[in-house]
């Protein structure tokens, strides 16, 4: 199951926190996979934080271009789009790497 961070945004956007969970009784897995598909310009971060009240912190450095990020998994998660250009459209998918 994967899940969007940003779906086809087409200027500079704050994601929602997403919580990436588990159903039933497995082990949650040491890493996620991140997707980042990016048309045109624009710069994509990808934060995390371990608690709610804790402070966003990148959790590698801004992208411009389209990639797969292999991370260490994190409770909370969000991307940030920035310096979206007039023509550009961004989307950010993550999911548990089992």
């Amino acid at each position: 199951m994967s899940i969007y961070l940003l779906k086809s945004v087409d200027r500079s956007t704050e994601g929602p926190e997403t919580v990436l969970r588990v159903v039933g009784a497995r082990e949650p897995p040491a890493r996620m996979v991140v997707q980042i598909a990016v048309t045109g310009t624009a710069l994509v971060q990808i934060q995390g934080r371990i608690d709610r009240a804790a402070p966003w912190h990148d959790l590698v450095p801004a992208h411009s271009t389209s990639t797969v990020l292999h991370l260490n998994a994190i409770q909370y998660l969000r991307a940030v789009a920035t310096n979206v250009a007039e023509d550009a459209e961004v989307s950010v998918w993550a999911v548990w790497a089992w």
